[in-house]
């Protein structure tokens, strides 16, 4: 006779990797025959569910439905300094393919659409309709498969039989009531702690708390499903004191407000100096260290692009300037430095001298064109074009956290290590919960990696749970 259980797999979020799981979980139970009672706790209300994943465009770094982009693990480890998991990564290099066809399955359409990176050193697919699409997606067929969602329930603290099994649950209900749930397993995917003021400053540091989230999901990461699994003796992995950052217009309230055509002007800080290469190298390669910068080193943690009305003659300029604010413009430098707060005499010195350092060469757009500005500092690599064309255009930008990086360390079916490194049993940590970024981020990998190893979390805690031990068939 199996102990008796409430539910015998709870899924914590609902985002990319909880419903992910949930389903493959559902899935698997079916094909083995199996009665598993599975649950996923959303924090949220319906009309909000799904975390970050709810607002995400979802870029894969993918060639094809098939074939991850060139370089993929290789990528992954420099950008890391080779602190990944390159078990971990090489997993989910090996399963992309086979995860998005399944998702592809279940009716989420993938295509090449265009994104914000007019310039892109690595390919981008994206599910039509985002993030989103896949949340609804696979939460609707795992409905249909008896996966009971539960909205505005929140868990807060795991609970442990005498040997050491996840065994029980406790869950905050919309009201504040708390009640305790006996569970067969706990999947962790409840995402970072970018809502959490108080681990972001004691992680990320002095000031986090003016670190925007991308959009508002963020703010439901509360990091709960982190520290529980740390109260039981979990080891964490990934740089708990960095985040993924993106440089956004702090002016607007829709979600990744982005502004990515910097590259063809110049950023100053509040001083009207310049502070950065603009045109290093491409932008989906550079903008997370810009972003970074611009929190860390720059007084009031913001910059200013100053660009002209050349930016209008970009081919598809619209898709890199995400905020729906208008630029800030003005017929000379002078009133443009007025609306925008900054020394008017050393703005117009800036413009003049990058216009003066400007070399000849053939402007290209879309691909790394070696047109310089030399002679100044930082100087300028690519892209560089003078800002003569009145009327004269500005974009704030501040920098804004897509995902916090620290999380819990897991093997490649997503158990949750102990910091011996053995599994505890019955935990998995999936999505941002599960740590892995460190330095860089590499573009197009978190939705991936929250479809992969949901899926594979999913389908090894229905073999956990139905082991003849557990539960009675």
């Amino acid at each position: 006779m199996g102990r008796e259980v409430d539910y015998d797999i709870v899924v914590i979020g609902c985002g990319v990797a909880g419903t992910s799981a949930a389903l493959s979980a559902a899935e698997s139970a079916k094909k083995a025959n199996k009665s598993v009672k599975i649950a996923i706790l959303e924090r949220a209300d319906y009309d909000h569910r799904g975390g970050n994943s709810r607002w995400t465009a979802s870029y894969m770094r993918m060639k094809n439905l098939d074939e991850v982009a060139d370089n993929f693990v290789e990528d992954m480890l420099v950008f890391s300094d080779n602190y990944s998991d390159r078990e971990y990564i090489e997993t989910l290099a090996k399963d992309a393919g086979s995860t998005l066809r399944w998702v592809e399955e279940k009716g989420v359409e993938f295509d090449y659409l265009p994104t914000m990176f007019l310039t892109a050193s690595r390919p981008r697919l994206l599910p039509v309709g985002g993030g989103r699409a896949i949340v609804d997606t696979l939460s609707r067929r795992a409905s249909g498969l008896g996966v009971e969602i539960i909205y505005q329930a929140t868990a807060w603290k795991l609970l442990l039989d005498e040997e050491g099994a996840v065994n029980g649950l406790n869950v905050r209900v919309k009201g504040g009531t708390s009640l305790q749930l006996k569970v067969g397993a706990v999947v962790l995917a409840a995402g970072g702690f970018q809502g959490n003021q108080e681990m972001m400053a004691q992680y990320i540091g002095r000031d986090a708390h003016k670190i925007r989230t991308v959009a508002e999901g963020g703010l439901y990461n509360k990091g709960e499903a982190i520290r529980m699994a740390m109260e039981i003796g979990a080891k964490t992995a990934g740089q708990f004191d960095s985040f993924h950052a993106e440089p956004v217009d702090p002016r607007s309230k829709r979600e990744e407000a982005a502004v990515m055509t910097f590259p063809y002007f110049i950023l100053v800080d509040q001083n009207g100096r310049r502070f950065v290469d603009e045109g290093k190298t491409t932008i989906d390669e550079q903008y997370e260290e810009v972003a970074r910068k611009i929190f860390y080193d720059l007084p009031g943690h913001v910059a200013y692009m100053i660009g002209d009305q050349k930016m209008y003659e970009i081919p598809n300029y619209e898709r890199a300037v995400e905020t729906d604010k208008p630029a800030i413009v003005a017929d000379t430098l002078e009133e443009l430095a007025e609306k925008i707060g900054v020394p008017a005499e050393r703005l117009t010195a800036t413009v003049k001298e990058y216009n003066a350092a400007v070399q000849p060469g053939e402007f290209k757009w879309d691909k790394k064109d070696g047109k310089q500005a030399v002679g100044i500092t930082p100087p300028k690599s690519n892209w560089a074009i003078p800002i003569d064309k009145a009327p004269y255009i500005s974009y704030p930008i501040v920098c804004s956290n897509v995902f916090t990086n620290g999380g819990l360390a897991t093997d490649t079916n997503g158990r949750v290590l102990s910091q011996d490194d053995d599994a505890i049993p019955g935990l998995y940590a999936i999505g941002e919960t599960a740590g892995l970024y460190y330095g860089k981020y590499p573009g197009g990998t978190s939705v991936l990696r929250g479809l992969v190893f949901g899926r594979r979390a999913g389908t090894h805690a229905v073999s956990y749970v139905t082991d003849s031990a557990k539960l009675e068939v």
